[in-house]
């Protein structure tokens, strides 16, 4: 039963081994993907707390957090697309802004 059991693990790491390898040359595609994504479920989260009446508080929160974490306001926008998984602020604050003014007018 070890030797199964060993086989079954020598084998896993192969394959795992074997994708990684084969799969590097779309790391960075799967990456922005998956950072565009994450930034696409952050404003929807942005929304849903805005939707709440909590604007000023996120607001307010996000630009304490920029300020702690000592971030950049001044972003390139490729860099930002493909390295972070947040939007930076000032696209936070612009689009809470933009909601608020849709929520006004409405």
């Amino acid at each position: 039963m070890l030797v199964g059991a060993h086989s079954i693990v020598t084998l896993c790491a192969w394959l795992a081994c074997w994708l990684q390898v084969a799969f590097s040359p779309l790391a960075p595609l799967l990456s922005f993907g998956k950072n565009a994504l994450s930034r696409h479920f952050e404003f929807q989260a942005d929304a849903f707390a805005a939707n709440l009446g909590y604007t000023k508080l996120l607001q307010s929160g996000l630009v304490k957090l920029q300020v702690e974490n000592l971030g950049s306001l001044c972003v390139d926008p490729l860099y930002s697309a493909y390295h972070y998984s947040h939007p930076p602020l000032v696209e936070r604050l612009e689009a809470l802004r933009q909601l608020e003014g849709s929520k006004k007018q409405a």
